[in-house]
């Protein structure tokens, strides 16, 4: 039996312009077809499609969306094992990917904190140099006066 991957386009598109023609053409069906069913089928080539290797505009987001879609529009279809392991590789992959962001924008937030402590020990050692002639003059003038 062949893979549910294998089996979900019609069209084998090879170069670039094929592979946007094909993305137009079922995000068309998506949209536009009064059958519900060709609705779902056509997100779910579209997810296939997004994960092609050689599709050259490779999206694993838009085809875990187009996955959801498909959940969505077929919920009380049974999946193959192919299409549960895509979709769980899927949303695992969307999890790692926020997780990045989130660690991505901790990142910046403790650099953007340690360039102002940096700035701050900068600022610190500045006004001790100030403090130390401001001693010394001060000793100074004591010496003068005594």
């Amino acid at each position: 039996m062949a893979s549910c991957s294998l089996t979900q386009a019609l069209k084998k598109p090879e170069g670039e312009k094929e592979f946007v023609q094909e993305t137009s053409r079922l995000e068309k069906l998506t949209q536009g077809h009064p059958e519900p069913s060709v609705r779902a089928e056509s997100h779910l080539k579209l997810a296939f499609l997004y994960v092609n290797w050689r599709n050259p505009r490779l999206s694993y987001t838009r085809a875990l969306q187009e996955m959801e879609s498909y959940l969505t529009l077929s919920p009380g279809k049974v999946q193959t094992d192919d299409f549960q392991n895509w979709f769980v590789v899927l949303r695992e992959l969307d999890h790692l990917g926020k997780d990045r962001i989130g660690l991505q924008t901790s990142l910046e937030k403790v650099q953007k904190a340690n360039k102002n402590l940096h700035n701050e020990v900068a600022n610190l050692k500045e006004m001790i140099e100030r403090l130390k002639t401001l001693d010394r003059k001060m000793e100074e003038k004591r010496g003068l006066i005594k």
